[in-house]
């Protein structure tokens, strides 16, 4: 099973050097079931963590309530806050919960500081996955800090909607999580990608009818309205 999941990783799998070999033996897999959770606000890490299957979404809420995403974990990455954890302390001030049936490599705290320290390609790729992660979230970052609702709204269209055949299935609700806004500000703006002919809108489905319109829109060279 390790030279499974080490397909997911193909740098990780090239590192041999024997330190990081005899930790490979340690290694823990996990599987999570769609709804559960990786952790919780406030708990503490106990893990170093690699996603091999499946999707997991780290969000935080708001004191009013309000569920906004930060990042989702995917196959071949490590999760962000885990490792910044694992290198300054605290504990966790977001919920990561499964999205889809998901399967994870977990190394012991213990284990990743060894490893960490004796095996110049664990090291390595550790600083890479997180270098990487971390100029994803400054994208995102930016996203919300100097995009307005409809540019960020027509992005998130954009990167998921496949085709013009197939409907995304989302409702305006977890749409306003993605967002990080509320859901009456959602449906406005939507309503009005309709009226403009970017859109067709039905029951949890959005349908893109002008990808044009939108990729304009999301480089923000369309009108504000």
């Amino acid at each position: 099973m390790i030279g499974s999941w080490l397909r997911s990783f193909p740098d990780l799998a090239q590192v041999g050097d024997p330190f990081w070999r005899q930790t490979l033996s340690r290694i823990e897999l996990a599987r999570l079931s769609r709804g559960d959770y990786l952790f919780r606000d406030g708990e503490r890490c106990r893990h170093y963590v690699l996603m091999v299957e499946g999707l997991i979404r780290v969000s935080r809420i708001s004191d009013a309530g309000r569920e906004i995403v930060i990042y989702r974990i995917e196959p071949g990455q490590s999760c962000l806050l885990t490792t910044a954890i694992l290198f300054s302390g605290g504990r966790y001030s977001t919920d990561a919960i499964v999205e889809t049936d998901s399967l994870l490599v977990l190394l012991s705290v213990k284990d990743f500081e060894r490893a960490f320290e004796r095996s110049p390609g664990f090291r390595q790729f550790v600083c890479a996955q997180s270098g990487q992660r971390v100029r994803e979230l400054v994208v995102l970052l930016e996203r919300v800090a100097f995009g307005d609702i409809d540019t960020r709204l027509a992005h998130w269209l954009l990167a998921h909607g496949r085709d013009s055949k197939t409907a995304i299935e989302v409702s305006h609700n977890e749409l306003a999580r993605e967002l990080g806004t509320v859901r009456e500000v959602v449906s406005r703006r939507l309503k009005l990608f309709e009226r403009r002919g970017w859109i067709l809108l039905g029951r949890r489905q959005i349908q893109i009818v002008d990808e044009q319109g939108l990729t304009q829109r999301s480089s923000n060279n369309g009108n504000g309205g």
